[in-house]
């Protein structure tokens, strides 16, 4: 990428306005059905016009909603919830979708190996269950101890 183009990338970034930035933590998601002892959570959505990218839902929206859907079954397992950190987050868009489709969103937690938590994601159509539009995977490590953060 050239100077100026990466300058100019730059500017508009440090002045944009934040109220208007997409896919902040704030999600409308609605639950539908919840089971601990399966540790899965489903969610309902209607997907917008905002949350599609050429006809697929946007992987910054499905990186949002994997990181803050998972989050529920996280707390239900881990005595102190905000020692645990993400280690890896990853999403695969799959089939395209139209506004006004309603998802389920389906939270399953899959792995609890000593420190290591996953949780698995499934987007899928409401109606149809064999139509996964797109997945992910978030991968977290719990400490039972944070040290304090380095002041700079």
């Amino acid at each position: 990428m050239s100077g100026f183009i990466l300058n100019e990338l730059l500017d508009k970034l440090t002045k944009r306005d934040s109220s208007t930035t997409r896919f902040g933590s704030s999600l409308e998601l609605r639950v539908a059905t919840a089971d601990a002892k399966k540790r899965t959570v489903v969610y309902e959505y209607e997907v917008t016009e905002d949350e599609i990218f050429r006809g697929y839902l946007d992987s910054g929206w499905l990186s949002t909603v994997v990181d803050n859907a998972t989050d529920p079954l996280i707390r239900a397992i881990v005595a102190n919830p905000t020692n645990s950190y993400t280690t890896s987050l990853t999403v695969h868009t799959l089939e395209p979708i139209l506004a006004g489709t309603r998802v389920e969103i389906v939270c399953r937690l899959v792995q609890v190996e000593g420190r290591l938590l996953q949780s698995t994601v499934a987007f899928r159509d409401a109606q149809r269950k064999t139509l996964v539009y797109a997945t992910g995977v978030h991968t977290l490590l719990y400490k039972d101890v944070v040290a304090g953060a380095a002041k700079l």
